[in-house]
């Protein structure tokens, strides 16, 4: 057998050996698991994330979010504080799924049993006049219209999800502070 014909059969049996390990290489991959991220029911003593006030203690909607590939959300006393969160820049990358009590769907006063609503479908009333754990909350709801009779009851103004950034959240201590000046006049 010449040089040629051996190189020739040697380059071929590796070129067979890749191609076979290749092929065997491009099967479909294990299905990564999908982490269940559903509302829990939050807790008598649990704590909110951002704060760390008890968050059955206060009145108003509160909110759930995960994290990418978490299956425990974290919990906040008031869609407030839910957003305060939501907005920080270092946390907002790895948000995966976001949960708001639908108003409607329980007593301002007692919200432990509400439903919990994707935060990115529900309609929101900020500029109310109903206060939530941290003061000022913004209000949310399943539904345009229930927003819209509160707001008619309670007044502010209606907001979705895409429209809430920092400034909006901002307005909120803002707004906050004023009431607390105003009461310290009286």
């Amino acid at each position: 057998m010449s040089a040629f014909s051996l190189t020739r059969s040697v380059v071929g049996s590796v070129f067979s050996l890749v191609l076979v390990f290749g092929l065997f290489g491009c099967g479909e991959k294990e299905p990564v698991a999908q982490v269940e991220q559903v509302p829990v029911h939050i807790h008598n003593g649990q704590e909110c994330d951002l704060c760390g006030m008890i968050i059955n203690q206060f009145p108003g909607p509160k909110g759930q979010l995960f994290t990418r590939g978490s299956d425990r959300p974290l919990a906040f006393c008031s869609t407030r504080d839910l957003f305060a969160y939501a907005l920080q820049p270092e946390h907002s990358h790895r948000i995966q799924n976001v949960f708001v009590q639908d108003v409607s769907s329980a007593s301002w006063e007692d919200m432990s049993n509400a439903t919990y609503v994707d935060a990115k479908s529900a309609y929101y009333v900020i500029g109310h006049q109903q206060l939530g754990a941290m003061g000022p909350t913004l209000a949310a709801f399943s539904s345009k219209s229930a927003a819209q009779q509160f707001a008619d009851h309670f007044g502010g103004e209606l907001k979705r999800y895409e429209e809430i950034d920092q400034s909006l959240i901002n307005s909120l201590n803002h707004m906050e502070m004023a009431d607390s000046h105003a009461g310290h006049l009286n």
